[in-house]
């Protein structure tokens, strides 16, 4: 049956919205805002990201020519590093032998002469067992048959006996290991005053001189492409 309200506006009921129906709709339209929200926060990330990678992907290509360039001076750097080291090794080690001579002539006594000077490679004793050293040999004679001059001689050239001169024998015998002893035999030498002679033969080896250390190699830091 149809029911027909024929009471004035002003005077009519008011049907409200159920308080179930309110609560869904307030739901759904929270729902719908956030979503929305969402959408266009991700949206706004998305560009973001893209412009930053877009950067960062010029940004390295811009660096890569740079980087290359970099590594070939890099290069070129520790080859020039390489031979300084080696030439300062060189230096090190060589010694100088017209200095040592110098020395050596300085300190000799008029009694003693040479007939042979020879350096020559010897193999290594203790530490350098594995490896080989040079040694300073001189073949010499002592006027004359006392022993005492030989002896002597010994001690001048171990700066036991301080020789006249600017050069003492701890000046010569600074870059030796050792004296090494070694005998000796009488011959004659009509020629002479004293016209007798000892003679025998001196083994000097030379000091192992440490080389310098070898510089640290720089790493730069890497740059990714993308």
């Amino acid at each position: 049956m149809i029911e027909i309200n024929l009471l004035p506006p002003e005077m009519r009921k008011v049907d409200r919205t159920s308080l179930k129906r309110l609560l869904c709709m307030v739901v759904a339209v929270v729902l719908v805002s956030g979503s929305l929200i969402a959408v266009s926060l991700s949206f706004k990330r998305y560009h973001a990201e893209s412009a930053r990678n877009a950067s960062l992907s010029e940004e390295v290509a811009r660096l890569e020519p740079l980087a290359r360039e970099y590594d070939v001076l890099s290069a070129e750097i520790q080859e020039i590093q390489t031979r300084i080291t080696t030439i300062a090794e060189i230096k090190s080690t060589r010694l100088r032998w017209g200095r040592k001579l110098d020395q050596l002539y300085t300190i000799l006594p008029e009694y003693v002469w040479f007939s042979k000077v020879e350096l020559k490679q010897t193999r290594g004793r203790g530490l350098q067992a594995a490896g080989s050293t040079s040694a300073l040999t001189l073949e010499c004679f002592v006027a004359g048959a006392d022993e005492k001059r030989y002896a002597e001689f010994r001690r001048i050239l171990s700066g036991e006996v301080v020789a006249e001169g600017p050069y003492t024998g701890d000046d010569f015998y600074v870059d030796f290991d050792e004296l090494g002893y070694s005998g000796w035999s009488r011959e004659d030498f009509p020629a002479t005053e004293e016209g007798v002679a000892l003679k025998f033969d001196l083994e000097l080896p030379v000091k192992p001189l440490v080389a310098p250390v070898a510089p640290k190699k720089v790493v730069r830091p890497v740059v990714a492409s993308n």
